[in-house]
């Protein structure tokens, strides 16, 4: 066993410029963990079966691979840091900052956004709509405004508010495409195998079993058209 010393001043230097230069925005910083560098050192701890040496009966791991890693905390060392705090923003944070400004902040950006996905929509009525609404704030579905008013009344109490809207949901049926089944089962096949097979016979039998099936019917909320909530019908 021989342990080897590895300089990492020497090495580095030649390897790497004497300066490293980060360009700051006004939200960043030098990551404090790193320094700056991007990389840090870490342990890689091992031992050996069968080791009997005086290291190994006193710790069972006492060798070591150490080497440098990615910065768990940064970004090439710069962190990003919250405009209204000042702390910084977890590494692969989704929801950035919780400080109350910063919520406050995301909280008027999605009721802006909400708005404007209801300006651009097209307001119908019930009698209207032909498949399932669909409550956002919710995320469950209703065969009618009815259907909703009962769910809500026998889960939320009068304190709660309720929804304005619901939304038309986009139905998608079970199909088949027969060109497409044709072209994979083909592709192994002689070059002009696809143009021996009736495409229009294999799509007559798909469309006979499609009509047979039940219960694979899909919506999906598209926002483009929705109904509204008439509260006073619910009182």
């Amino acid at each position: 066993m021989e342990r080897t010393f590895i300089s990492l001043k020497e090495e580095l230097q030649s390897i790497l410029p004497e300066v490293l230069i980060k360009d700051l925005q006004d939200n960043e910083r030098i990551c404090t963990t790193c320094n700056g560098l991007g990389v840090i050192a870490i342990q890689n701890p091992y031992g050996i079966k069968g080791d009997n040496s005086p290291e190994a009966k006193l710790n069972r791991f006492p060798y070591n691979h150490q080497a440098l890693t990615l910065c768990p905390n940064c970004y090439n060392g710069v962190q990003r840091v919250c405009k209204y705090c000042g702390q910084p923003i977890k590494k692969g944070s989704i929801t950035n900052c919780d400080c109350p400004q910063y919520v406050s902040e995301q909280e008027t950006i999605l009721k802006n956004k909400w708005k404007e996905t209801v300006n651009k929509a097209q307001k119908v009525t019930e009698e209207e709509v032909k498949t399932m609404l669909y409550c956002e704030e919710q995320d469950k579905y209703f065969n009618s405004i009815v259907d909703f008013f009962e769910y809500w009344e026998s889960e939320y109490d009068e304190k709660e508010k309720m929804p304005e809207v619901l939304w038309v949901t986009e139905e998608v049926k079970l199909s088949f495409d027969a060109g497409s089944i044709l072209e994979s089962a083909c592709e192994e096949l002689h070059e002009d195998a696809y143009d021996n097979c009736s495409v229009d016979e294999l799509q007559e039998f798909l469309d006979q079993y499609v009509e047979k099936q039940t219960g694979t019917t899909t919506y999906y909320p598209c926002f483009k058209q929705y109904v509204v909530i008439k509260k006073d019908y619910y009182k």
